[in-house]
């Protein structure tokens, strides 16, 4: 079936955009959609307002009035209730700049592992309560909640919920779906033994939630909570507290089945904990989400599970059939009939696979290296690159352990005259054109250029290749040298030290060392290049156990202000001072307090300036404050600006993007709504077999990537 490109009169095309004080509210009029009509919208037909040409919230609703064959199907045979049974009558409508498309088709993605979930809720479930736009701006777009108000100290925040929502086996989504959530699921020890963070005000406490009938909800925290809507875009496990069908769940909850123990045990589970977490939350023990485990768990999501994740070499979802949102002639969304999502243990397999035109979209597990395989097969093999601007800030960062059990070494790790010493010597336009194809800039860790925090004296600091201002540094720290110029140590030894580098997550990270090797030396630096999986590397990390450890440098553009662990000791993921920042988060008992002289007490202080702070304008005046302390600290040594990756999708793919943010937190390409993606000829659409999909893996593991040379 297909639908002609006719944008209803007078419909908004601009996204509709709330402020972090409140909330918009869309147009509650509605337009009426057309039945069977043919032909499909010429490319490039509506301007969507967003400059990523990704789709958009319509600023008018639509009446439901078309859906997909095999729902019609059902329909008819009574199995179904009608369309505008199942689908809210003022929908939610979302617009594509190739405009109404038409159903069919499958769409298909690679796993880089059976864990590699988080693929998954990308394309088949990204409905936070409030959702980043697919041009990642900092005002928020509707989701789940339609609107909200946030008072001006931020510490409550009420939810109007989109009326007329279902879950996927016709069920209406109330408020006490999410009260029966937050209550019994996330504040409940043996369901959720963890903290819910971002649930969680700034010093650690509950809110209150309250509703008020239906449809609205009230959250209340003792302290303000600043960034909370920035967190639930963020969607960890979809913002977590709104994924819960009580009528559903109730059943394995000891609080609602006093049997609740002995189904767990006829059923098999070890006790009713386990069969609630199995059929309804994140499995005890593995992490395993049961929305990809359970294929009777009801969701909200435009996909549900059809194949289960976990345990095979495949893993679909197919539309769900009560899912909320239309196009602007009403036709029910998704246009997609199934998503395909093949699993491997090798970027580079996923890389060759990509290559012969049989990945349909796809942005994740494309390193650099890959571009040129990709740029020489597209025109035969039928797919463009997508332009991939990653939050990624930095390709390389040197974090030398400021916690390092050996006093001497510490010592010289935390002087900032060593750091920029060895800043100075390294010859980064070299790296940059040897590793990088000449692609970056030479930077230290900083957020980005284009984000709201970029901080020009942090990311330009100590940058030039001058040998005679990389010894003057050296001088101060380690004056002294042995006859082949190695400096000394204070013990009067020459000073060496090892860097951990994990190869099984980038080659270039080696390629990289071997040329600063090269340059420290020429300084009177030894650097020794210890290379191991990412798993050692972390272990090694968590345990302090390292010298300096390698990677890329990520949070770098609006989601910096929520990671901000390159920018200042917090969690272990900052690796420079991990124990520090696990002080920060969790107290005494995860970590080192650092002495009453460094710098990350102010930058604590300021940050919790920040979590308290409503007003977006001064969180960004407390972050450039900051970052002010950070280009004093000089935490760790950056290398190059992080070039913008490709992605592959397939030419005959309608209203999908051509360019992306990529960021864990941004979810991505969740925000620029798969539903509404659609195929040009959907009869030829369709995924490989999946034992030809997995003869990649005999055929390509460990083929040499080709170069751009």
């Amino acid at each position: 079936m297909r639908y002609a490109a006719r944008t209803t009169t007078g419909i908004a095309l601009a996204a509709l955009v709330l402020t972090a004080c409140g909330g918009g509210n869309p147009d509650n009029s509605t337009s009426e959609g057309s039945d069977n009509v043919s032909g499909a919208a010429a490319a490039g037909s509506l301007d969507t307002g967003m400059a990523t040409g990704a789709p958009s919230l319509a600023g008018e609703r639509t009446a439901p009035t078309g859906e997909a064959p095999d729902l019609a199907e059902l329909v008819e045979a009574g199995d179904l209730p009608p369309v505008d049974q199942r689908v809210p009558e003022a929908a939610v409508t979302i617009i594509g700049k190739d405009g109404v498309g038409q159903y069919g088709g499958e769409l298909q993605m690679a796993m880089n592992g059976n864990d590699d979930d988080s693929l998954i809720r990308r394309y088949a479930a990204y409905e936070p309560m409030a959702r980043w736009d697919g041009d990642w701006s900092s005002e928020l777009t509707p989701g789940v909640a339609r609107d909200w108000v946030v008072s001006e100290d931020a510490t409550t925040y009420t939810f109007h919920l989109e009326e007329g929502i279902r879950w996927s086996d016709g069920e209406p989504f109330t408020a006490d779906d999410i009260v029966f959530g937050y209550e019994d699921v996330l504040m409940n020890d043996e369901l959720t033994p963890g903290p819910t963070e971002y649930l969680m005000d700034p010093e650690g406490n509950w809110p209150t939630i309250t509703t008020d009938g239906d449809y609205t909800i009230t959250l209340e925290f003792e302290v303000p909570h600043g960034l909370f809507l920035y967190q639930l875009a963020r969607a960890e496990e979809d913002g977590k507290f709104h994924r819960f069908p009580r009528h559903y769940l109730e059943q394995f909850h000891i609080d609602y089945n006093d049997d609740a123990e002995a189904l767990a045990a006829e059923e098999g589970y070890e006790d009713w904990a386990d069969m609630f977490t199995s059929k309804g939350w994140v499995t005890l023990g593995t992490g395993f989400d049961s929305r990809w485990m359970n294929p009777e768990l009801p969701q909200i999501n435009p996909y549900i599970i059809e194949t289960p994740a976990y345990e095979g070499t495949r893993v679909t979802a197919v539309r769900n059939p009560y899912y909320w949102k239309v196009d602007e002639q009403g036709n029910q969304l998704p246009y997609i009939d199934r998503l395909v999502f093949d699993v491997f243990d090798s970027a580079e397999v996923i890389a060759f696979r990509a290559a012969a035109g049989n990945i349909s979209y796809q942005d994740r597990h494309f390193d650099h290296d890959f571009r040129p395989l990709l740029a020489e097969s597209m025109e035969d093999n039928d797919f463009s690159l997508i332009d991939v601007t990653s939050t990624d800030m930095n390709t390389l960062l040197f974090n030398f352990n400021h916690i390092h059990p050996d006093e001497q070494m510490r010592e010289v790790f935390t002087d900032l005259n060593f750091k920029a010493g060895l800043s100075h010597a390294m010859n980064r336009e070299e790296i940059i054109e040897l590793v990088y194809f000449g692609q970056g800039e030479p930077s230290q860790a900083s957020p980005r250029e284009g984000s709201p925090y970029y901080h020009e004296e942090l990311a330009t600091q100590y940058l030039e290749f001058d040998l005679d201002q990389a010894n003057d540094y050296l001088d101060q720290v380690l004056p002294e040298t042995d006859e082949n110029g190695n400096r000394l140590g204070p013990d009067g030894q020459p000073f060496t030290f090892d860097v951990d580098v994990a190869t099984d997550r980038s080659v270039e990270h080696a390629r990289v060392l071997e040329l600063v090797q090269a340059h420290w030396a020429e300084v009177g630096i030894t650097m020794e290049i210890q290379s191991m999986d990412r798993d050692l590397r972390n272990e090694r990390r968590d345990a302090g156990e390292f010298d300096v450890y390698v990677r890329d440098g990520s949070a770098g553009l609006q989601d910096a202000i929520l990671r901000p662990h390159w920018y200042m000791p917090f969690g272990d993921s900052g690796a420079y001072a991990w124990s520090w920042g696990s002080y920060y988060l969790d107290g005494e008992d995860a970590g080192e307090a650092p002495p009453e002289e460094s710098p990350a007490w102010r930058q604590w202080e300021l940050y919790g300036e920040i979590l308290v702070t409503a007003d977006p304008d001064e969180q960004a005046r407390l972050m450039e404050k900051l970052l002010d302390v950070s280009a004093e600290a000089f935490w760790t040594i950056g290398l190059s600006t992080s070039p913008n990756r490709a992605g592959v999708v397939h030419n005959d793919l309608r209203n999908a993007p051509h360019e992306l943010y990529e960021a864990s937190a941004y979810q991505n390409p969740g925000p620029s709504y798969p539903a509404v993606w659609w195929w040009e000829n959907p009869d030829e659409a369709v995924a490989d077999d999946e034992d030809e999909a997995q003869d990649y893996i005999d055929e390509y593991e460990g083929e040499d990537l080709p170069s751009d040379q």
